[in-house]
Protein backbone atom coordinates (compact mmCIF):
# COMPACT_ATOMS: atom_id res chain seq x y z
CA UNK A 1 0.00 0.00 0.00
CA UNK A 2 1.43 3.38 -1.02
CA UNK A 3 -0.13 6.72 -0.25
CA UNK A 4 0.54 9.66 -2.55
CA UNK A 5 0.51 13.29 -1.45
CA UNK A 6 -1.05 15.53 -4.07
CA UNK A 7 -0.55 19.30 -4.03
CA UNK A 8 -3.33 21.32 -5.67
CA UNK A 9 -1.36 24.54 -6.15
CA UNK A 10 1.37 26.63 -4.57
CA UNK A 11 -0.76 27.67 -1.61
CA UNK A 12 0.10 26.40 1.84
CA UNK A 13 -2.03 23.45 3.03
CA UNK A 14 -3.54 22.73 -0.36
CA UNK A 15 -2.87 19.01 -0.18
CA UNK A 16 -4.81 15.83 -0.67
CA UNK A 17 -3.87 12.23 0.05
CA UNK A 18 -4.49 9.66 -2.63
CA UNK A 19 -4.77 5.89 -2.26
CA UNK A 20 -5.45 3.93 -5.45
CA UNK A 21 -6.51 7.20 -7.12
CA UNK A 22 -9.15 7.80 -4.44
CA UNK A 23 -8.86 11.05 -2.52
CA UNK A 24 -8.82 10.95 1.27
CA UNK A 25 -10.28 13.88 3.17
CA UNK A 26 -7.75 15.66 5.38
CA UNK A 27 -10.40 16.07 8.07
CA UNK A 28 -8.96 14.41 11.20
CA UNK A 29 -12.42 13.14 12.14
CA UNK A 30 -12.76 11.28 8.81
CA UNK A 31 -12.18 7.52 9.15
CA UNK A 32 -10.05 7.23 6.01
CA UNK A 33 -7.76 10.00 7.24
CA UNK A 34 -7.46 8.24 10.59
CA UNK A 35 -6.59 5.01 8.78
CA UNK A 36 -3.95 6.85 6.74
CA UNK A 37 -2.28 8.22 9.88
CA UNK A 38 -2.50 4.83 11.62
CA UNK A 39 -0.96 3.07 8.60
CA UNK A 40 1.93 5.54 8.50
CA UNK A 41 2.45 5.20 12.25
CA UNK A 42 2.55 1.40 12.02
CA UNK A 43 4.36 0.92 8.70
CA UNK A 44 6.58 3.99 8.54
CA UNK A 45 6.74 7.16 6.51
CA UNK A 46 8.16 5.13 3.60
CA UNK A 47 4.60 4.20 2.56
CA UNK A 48 3.99 7.85 1.68
CA UNK A 49 5.24 9.44 -1.54
CA UNK A 50 5.67 13.20 -1.67
CA UNK A 51 3.90 15.44 -4.18
CA UNK A 52 5.01 15.72 -7.78
CA UNK A 53 7.02 18.82 -8.55
CA UNK A 54 6.63 19.80 -12.18
CA UNK A 55 9.39 21.98 -13.59
CA UNK A 56 8.36 23.68 -16.84
CA UNK A 57 10.52 23.46 -19.95
CA UNK A 58 12.04 26.44 -21.74
CA UNK A 59 9.15 26.32 -24.23
CA UNK A 60 6.52 26.77 -21.53
CA UNK A 61 8.53 29.46 -19.75
CA UNK A 62 9.09 31.42 -22.95
CA UNK A 63 5.44 31.18 -23.97
CA UNK A 64 4.41 32.79 -20.69
CA UNK A 65 6.66 35.79 -21.28
CA UNK A 66 6.39 36.44 -25.00
CA UNK A 67 4.29 39.49 -25.81
CA UNK A 68 1.06 38.81 -27.68
CA UNK A 69 1.32 38.55 -31.46
CA UNK A 70 -0.44 41.88 -31.80
CA UNK A 71 2.16 43.51 -29.52
CA UNK A 72 4.97 41.85 -31.46
CA UNK A 73 3.56 43.05 -34.81
CA UNK A 74 3.29 46.56 -33.36
CA UNK A 75 6.92 46.39 -32.15
CA UNK A 76 8.04 45.21 -35.60
CA UNK A 77 6.13 48.02 -37.30
CA UNK A 78 7.65 50.67 -35.04
CA UNK A 79 11.11 49.11 -35.40
CA UNK A 80 10.79 49.40 -39.19
CA UNK A 81 9.52 53.00 -39.04
CA UNK A 82 12.03 54.14 -36.38
CA UNK A 83 15.02 51.99 -37.33
CA UNK A 84 15.07 50.36 -33.87
CA UNK A 85 15.45 46.76 -32.70
CA UNK A 86 12.99 46.69 -29.80
CA UNK A 87 11.21 43.54 -31.01
CA UNK A 88 14.44 41.61 -31.63
CA UNK A 89 15.88 42.76 -28.27
CA UNK A 90 12.69 41.79 -26.41
CA UNK A 91 12.55 38.31 -27.95
CA UNK A 92 16.32 37.76 -27.48
CA UNK A 93 16.10 38.74 -23.78
CA UNK A 94 13.39 36.09 -23.24
CA UNK A 95 15.41 33.47 -25.13
CA UNK A 96 18.49 34.33 -23.06
CA UNK A 97 16.50 34.16 -19.82
CA UNK A 98 15.14 30.69 -20.67
CA UNK A 99 17.77 28.79 -22.69
CA UNK A 100 17.04 25.47 -24.40
CA UNK A 101 19.00 23.71 -21.65
CA UNK A 102 15.94 24.07 -19.38
CA UNK A 103 14.32 20.76 -20.20
CA UNK A 104 11.70 20.62 -17.46
CA UNK A 105 10.42 17.41 -15.95
CA UNK A 106 8.74 15.95 -12.91
CA UNK A 107 10.38 14.99 -9.62
CA UNK A 108 8.99 13.79 -6.30
CA UNK A 109 8.97 16.43 -3.57
CA UNK A 110 9.44 15.98 0.16
CA UNK A 111 6.62 14.73 2.33
CA UNK A 112 4.98 17.70 4.07
CA UNK A 113 5.76 18.14 7.77
CA UNK A 114 2.08 17.86 8.73
CA UNK A 115 2.14 14.11 7.95
CA UNK A 116 4.85 13.39 10.54
CA UNK A 117 3.23 15.81 12.99
CA UNK A 118 -0.09 13.93 12.69
CA UNK A 119 1.68 10.59 13.14
CA UNK A 120 3.51 11.90 16.21
CA UNK A 121 0.20 13.13 17.68
CA UNK A 122 -1.37 9.73 16.94
CA UNK A 123 1.51 7.89 18.64
CA UNK A 124 1.30 10.20 21.64
CA UNK A 125 -2.44 9.56 21.96
CA UNK A 126 -2.10 5.78 21.98
CA UNK A 127 0.77 5.90 24.48
CA UNK A 128 -1.17 7.83 27.11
Amino acid sequence: MKYKIFKFNDQENSYSVLLNNASISLDPSHRHYQQFIQDVAEQGIEIVEGPDIVEPSYVELRQQEYPSREEQFDMQFHDQVNGTTIWRDTIQAIKDKYPKTITGGTTIGPIPDWVQEAVDAYNASINT
